[in-house]
C-alpha cells in the first residue's frame, strides 16, 4: 500500500474549511426547503436566519468569491480572519432572532450600545461582501446613501432633508422589517432562496442536457441552427437561474465556443448567448428574482405577472430569432447534419425526460391551481428528488452516484443563494434610506414635472435613461429594485397602469445588462469569446432591439401585456411582431439580399412608430414590411450581392459540458 506521506498544515486547514462550508450550505438549503413546505418563521427570524447562513458562508468562503486571488486570504491569518468575520455576521444576524419577541411587540424601541455596534458591522459586512462579489456600483450606491442620511441637512434647499440620529437610523436599519430585514430581504429569504435550489436541482438532476437537446430539436435543422440552438437553450436555463451574467457564464462555456469551432465571428457568437441569456429573466413561467420582487411591491400573484409577460417574451425571441435567421442568410450558416441531431426518441425517452417534465408539470399545476409560489417550488423539488431517485439502476455504485449529484446540487444551491444575498440586502439598505430621507420622492417629482410640461414621451425616455444609469454595473435584479423605487411612482401618479409602469421600469433595467458602457452580461461574454466587448455589445443590442422599444409598448399599447379585449390584445401582438421583423431588418440591413442604408432608416422610423398606438402608424409599418418583403421575393437585384463566406456544416451536437 502506498503513502503519500502527510498532508500540509495548509491542505487540512483547506479540508476542515470545506467541511465547515458544506455543513452550513446543507443546513441553509434544508432551512429553506423546510420553511417552504412547512411554513415560515416569523418574518425577523426566517430573514436573520437566512442572512446569518448566507453571511457566515460567504466570508469563510471569501478567498474563492475573489474575481482575483488574494495569497494573504489563503493564509493562517486570512483564514482566521475570515472566520472571525463570519462568526461576527452570523451573530449580529442571530442576535435580531433572540430579540425577536421584544422587537415586535415593543413600541418605539430604543437601540442599545450593544445593537448600535451591530448594526454598524453588520451594515458594514454586507457592503463589503456586495463590493466583493458584484463589483463598487452598488456599494458605493449604499454607502452614499447611509451618508446622505446621516449628513443629508447640512445640504439644504429641495435636496436636502430634516435630519436623523445615528441610533435613530441604527433603529430604522437593524430593529424592525424596514431596514435591513425589509421586503426584499424578506423576499429572498421566502422565494428567491427556494427557486434558486429548485433551478440548482433540476441542474444537477440532468435538466441542462435535455434542455440543450430540446433546443437541438427545436432549432438545430434551421440555417444559423448553432445559434439558435444557443438562443432556445440559454432562454430556457435562464429562466432557473435569473441572471443574465451567471446564465452567460455557465451555457455561454459551451454555447460559444461550439458557434466559434462552426464558423461563426466571436463577436456574433458572443453577443448571442448575452442577448439569449438576458431574455431568460422576461420569459414565463419562471422569470428569475425579478418578476418574484415585481409580485411582491404591486402586491399580486406572481402568475399575473408570468401571464402578463408572455406576449413581450415571444415578441423579444421573434426579434432575435429572425435577426439570427437574417444573418445565416447572409453568411450561409448551414444547420446542423441530420446524422448529428438527437432523435425525438433519444430525447424524450420515458426514464430521461420524466424528471424534468413531472417536475414542471408539478409545479406549475400548483402554481396554476393557487398556491404560492414557494409551496409549489417545494412540491417540484420533491417530485425531481424522488424521480431522480426511483428512476434508475439500483446497483451500489449507480445509487452512490445520484445521491452525489444531489449532494452536488444542494452545495451549488448554497452557492447561488449566496451570491445574490449580499447583493439583495445592500439593495435593501439602499431602498429604506431612500424612502427615510425621501430623496426617491423628490427624483419622481423630477419625472412628474416633465410630464406635466406635455411631453410624455420625454419624461418617459427620462424615467429609462434613469433605470440605465441605476443599474450600470448591478446585477439586473437590483438594477430593477432601485429603479422600481424611482421611477414606477413617478409613471404611475401620471396616470400609468402599475403593472404597465413596472414592467417599464424591469425591462429598462434589464437592459443595463447589454448597453455600455457598464454591460456585464457583454464583458462576461467577451472572456468566453476572446474578443473585445465593444463589437459584441454593438451586435448584442441589434439582435436585442426589440428589447429596447418593448418598455414603450407598456406604456403605449398596454394592450400587449393582456389588458384588454380579445381583438385589441390580438391587434396589439401582431402590430409588436410587424415591429420585431422590420427592427430586424433595419438594423441587420439584410433581408433575402442586402438592404440600403437609406431603405434601412425607413424601415426602422416605422418600426418605431408602432408603439404610438395610432393607426395610422400601424398601416404604414405594414406598407414598409410587406414593400421590402415583396421586393426582395419577386423582384431581381440589379446586380448579385456578395454573400459571405460559407460557414462549415455543424459537426456534431452541442453538449451541455465545455469546450
Amino acid at each position: 500500500m502506498t503513502s503519500t506521506g502527510p498532508q500540509s498544515p495548509k491542505a487540512v486547514r483547506g479540508k476542515g474549511l470545506n467541511t465547515v462550508v458544506t455543513v452550513l450550505s446543507l443546513i441553509l438549503v434544508a432551512f429553506h426547503i423546510y420553511t417552504a413546505g412547512f411554513g415560515q418563521f416569523p418574518p425577523l427570524i426566517q430573514r436573520s436566519v437566512h442572512v446569518g447562513l448566507g453571511l457566515a458562508i460567504v466570508y469563510l468562503m471569501l478567498d474563492r468569491f475573489a474575481g482575483t486571488p488574494i495569497p494573504f486570504l489563503s493564509t493562517r491569518t486570512g483564514l482566521i480572519l475570515r472566520a472571525t468575520l463570519a462568526v461576527v455576521a452570523a451573530l449580529a444576524c442571530f442576535y435580531v432572532v433572540t430579540q425577536e419577541t421584544r422587537l415586535t411587540e415593543s413600541f418605539g424601541v430604543t437601540a442599545t450600545s450593544f445593537e448600535i455596534l451591530s448594526a454598524t458591522v453588520l451594515v458594514g459586512l454586507v457592503i463589503f461582501v456586495a463590493y466583493w462579489n458584484t463589483g463598487i456600483a452598488l456599494p458605493l450606491l449604499a454607502l452614499a446613501s447611509v451618508v446622505y442620511t446621516s449628513f443629508g441637512d447640512m445640504i439644504g434647499g429641495r435636496w436636502g432633508h430634516p435630519g436623523f440620529s445615528p441610533s435613530y437610523i441604527v433603529e430604522y436599519l437593524y430593529l424592525g422589517t424596514e431596514g435591513i430585514w425589509g421586503a426584499v430581504t424578506g423576499l429572498s429569504a421566502n422565494l428567491i432562496a427556494i427557486f434558486i435550489i429548485f433551478g440548482a436541482f433540476l441542474l444537477a438532476t440532468g435538466a441542462a442536457q435535455s434542455f440543450m437537446d430540446i433546443a437541438l430539436l427545436i432549432a438545430g435543422r434551421r440555417p444559423g441552427g448553432a445559434a439558435k440552438v444557443s438562443t432556445v437553450s440559454s432562454a430556457l436555463l435562464g429562466m432557473l437561474n435569473g441572471s443574465a451574467v451567471a446564465n452567460v457564464a455557465t451555457t455561454g462555456n459551451f454555447t460559444i465556443p461550439a458557434m466559434k469551432r462552426l464558423g461563426y465571428r466571436p463577436s456574433f457568437a458572443g453577443a448571442v448567448e448575452a442577448t439569449a441569456s438576458s431574455g431568460g429573466q422576461i420569459t414565463p413561467p419562471i422569470m428569475g428574482a425579478g418578476a418574484f420582487i415585481m409580485a411582491e411591491l404591486l402586491g399580486v400573484p406572481y402568475m399575473t405577472i408570468a401571464y402578463a409577460a408572455l406576449i413581450p417574451a415571444f415578441l423579444f425571441f421573434v426579434c432575435v430569432w429572425f435577426s439570427i435567421d437574417i444573418e445565416a442568410r447572409r453568411e450561409n450558416m448551414q444547420p446542423f447534419r441530420p446524422e448529428d441531431m438527437p432523435s425525438w426518441r433519444e430525447v424524450f425517452a420515458p426514464l430521461r425526460i420524466a424528471p424534468l417534465a413531472l417536475t414542471l408539470v408539478v409545479t406549475l399545476g400548483a402554481m396554476f391551481s393557487g398556491r404560492t409560489p414557494s409551496l409549489a417550488a417545494f412540491y417540484g423539488i420533491v417530485t425531481n428528488v424522488t424521480l431522480f431517485l426511483l428512476l434508475g439502476a439500483f446497483s451500489r455504485e449507480a445509487v452512490m452516484t445520484r445521491l452525489r449529484a444531489l449532494f452536488d446540487g444542494a452545495v451549488s444551491a448554497a452557492a447561488g443563494i449566496t451570491s445574490i444575498l449580499a447583493l439583495l440586502v445592500c439593495a435593501q439598505i439602499t431602498l429604506s434610506l431612500i424612502g427615510l430621507t425621501g430623496i426617491g420622492i423628490k427624483l419622481t417629482d423630477s419625472i412628474i414635472m416633465i410630464n406635466e410640461s406635455g411631453w410624455q414621451v420625454l419624461g418617459v425616455v427620462f424615467a429609462m435613461i434613469v433605470a440605465l444609469i441605476l443599474g450600470m454595473g448591478m446585477p439586473t435584479t437590483a438594477a430593477y429594485l432601485l429603479s422600481a423605487a424611482v421611477a414606477a411612482p413617478a409613471l404611475i401618479q401620471t396616470g400609468v397602469d402599475p403593472v404597465s409602469a413596472h414592467f417599464f421600469v424591469f425591462y429598462s433595467a434589464l437592459l443595463s445588462a447589454l448597453t455600455p458602457p457598464v454591460c456585464t452580461a457583454i464583458f462576461t461574454a467577451a472572456v468566453i469569446a476572446q474578443e473585445k466587448w465593444w463589437p459584441i455589445c454593438l451586435e448584442a443590442m441589434r439582435l436585442a432591439a426589440m428589447k429596447y422599444l418593448l418598455p414603450f409598448f407598456f406604456i403605449f399599447r398596454e394592450a400587449i401585456l393582456l389588458k384588454g379585449t380579445g381583438p385589441e390584445i390580438a391587434w396589439a401582438a401582431f402590430m409588436g411582431l410587424v415591429a420585431s421583423m422590420l427592427l430586424a431588418i433595419a438594423t441587420g440591413r439584410y433581408y433575402r439580399r442586402p438592404v440600403s442604408l437609406p431603405v434601412a432608416l425607413v424601415l426602422l422610423a416605422t418600426g418605431i412608430s408602432v408603439v404610438s398606438g395610432y393607426l395610422v402608424a400601424d398601416l404604414v409599418a405594414l406598407a414598409a414590411l410587406g414593400g421590402i418583403i415583396v421586393n426582395q421575393r419577386f423582384f431581381k437585384a440589379s446586380a448579385a450581392p456578395e454573400v459571405g463566406q460559407e460557414n462549415a456544416v455543424a459537426d456534431g451536437p452541442v453538449k451541455a459540458g465545455h469546450d
